[in-house]
């Protein structure tokens, strides 16, 4: 048996490596090809195909790289034919993966395909359920609630929880970059950019606005920054521009748990860090920009209140939020101060963030992982 795995973002990536050792643990004979990024090539699944540029988010961002894109689908259809699996799986990602089974469907692919990450039709755009159900033959879902937009369409859903969850984040070396850094008993902030370009350029300034207010405040706040694969040139290319981001002492992304274990506190866009984040018990700021024109179209198709998974599970701001024009310096540093200077307040989001994924979580056993792998080879039996 042969399975195709495709992820081109960052935690996408990390889910398909989590998702190919219990595939290999289940069935040991199966064999493992595909596209995705460091972590996937780190447990023996070298990329078939270039992924830089492909965490794309927003309308006017995927407008400017429609070319791009296109070309990658039409490349990754023909891996994909070439490979000759039994099956592909599609790691989130809706937006990529969507045209790409819609490729292979109209080239007359009879291939099972399986999507791993269901879009998020309770929040917005509800008829994209029709489209995965025409599309796919599986479906496995974060969320047990996500069954009753697809099953009703004759698509076999499957929740398999989410995989975030199958991580310690509480595991990290709390000295291990103190000690690098010489950063002695320093309060520490974390901070977060996101892991698409058009993340990074938006929230760049208003993040170094945050630094130099919080640094004015409080003289001796180190800034850590794990920085994601993806991003890593354009983090550096921002620091180069903007000579406030030189406070922060940027991190490889595989140094993100030891970043949790020693902060007081974080800074990120949103996005799945901020549920990993959580899972540490790290009070955090979160911020995110959508272009003006994307806003504008996604703004009225939204139904909740919260961006971030943990708050919206809790229905209430556990991590203070902040969007659009709400994103400025002086507001994400008003927002982390109470957090950096008041011990008990600390504290208090600490537990709440722990209670709350824990939570979420669920019973512990079998993890998200395993039942995902165990799903997907039950299809193919």
């Amino acid at each position: 048996m042969k399975i195709y795995l495709i992820a081109v973002e960052p935690s996408a990536d990390q889910l398909g490596a989590d998702l190919a050792k219990e595939l290999r643990a289940a069935y040991p004979d199966v064999k493992l090809a595909g596209i995705g990024g460091r972590q996937m090539r780190a447990v023996g699944i070298p990329s078939q195909m270039d992924i830089d540029g492909l965490a794309i988010l927003g309308i006017t961002e995927a407008l400017t790289k429609l070319p791009l894109v296109y070309r990658k689908i039409a490349e990754a259809a023909e891996r994909v034919n070439a490979a000759q699996a039994d099956a592909v799986v599609f790691l989130d990602s809706y937006g990529f993966m969507i045209r790409l089974a819609e490729r292979l469907r109209k080239h007359g692919s009879h291939k099972t395909l399986i999507k791993y990450v269901a879009p998020q039709v309770w929040a917005m755009r509800p008829k994209r359920a029709k489209r995965v159900a025409r599309l796919f033959d599986g479906l496995l879902t974060l969320h047990p609630f996500e069954a009753d937009y697809f099953t009703p369409l004759g698509l076999p859903t499957h929740y398999v929880g989410n995989a975030v969850f199958d991580t310690d984040y509480r595991a990290g070396d709390s000295q291990a970059i103190r000690t690098q850094y010489d950063l002695g008993d320093r309060p520490i902030l974390s901070v977060f950019f996101g892991s698409r370009v058009s993340e990074v350029n938006r929230l760049s300034r208003p993040f170094a606005d945050a630094v130099v207010a919080l640094k004015r405040e409080l003289p001796d706040l180190a800034f850590i920054s794990p920085v994601s694969d993806s991003v890593a040139k354009d983090v550096g290319a921002a620091a180069g521009a903007d000579p406030r981001l030189n406070e922060i002492i940027f991190l490889p992304e595989g140094a993100k748990l030891d970043a949790m274990a020693c902060s007081a506190a974080a800074l990120a866009c949103s996005g799945t860090v901020t549920t990993q984040l959580a899972c540490a018990g790290v009070p955090s700021v979160v911020a995110y920009k959508l272009s003006a024109v994307s806003h504008a179209i996604v703004k009225p198709m939204l139904t909740l209140d919260y961006m971030s998974m943990v708050n919206i599970a809790a229905d209430k701001a556990l991590m203070p939020e902040f969007a659009q024009g709400q994103v400025t310096g002086e507001a994400l540093s008003q927002a982390l101060l109470p957090y950096l200077t008041d011990s008990k307040k600390r504290a208090t989001a600490r537990d709440a963030l722990i209670a709350q994924t824990d939570k979420m979580r669920g019973p512990k056993g079998v993890t998200a992982s395993a039942k995902a792998a165990r799903a997907i080879l039950n299809l193919l039996a």
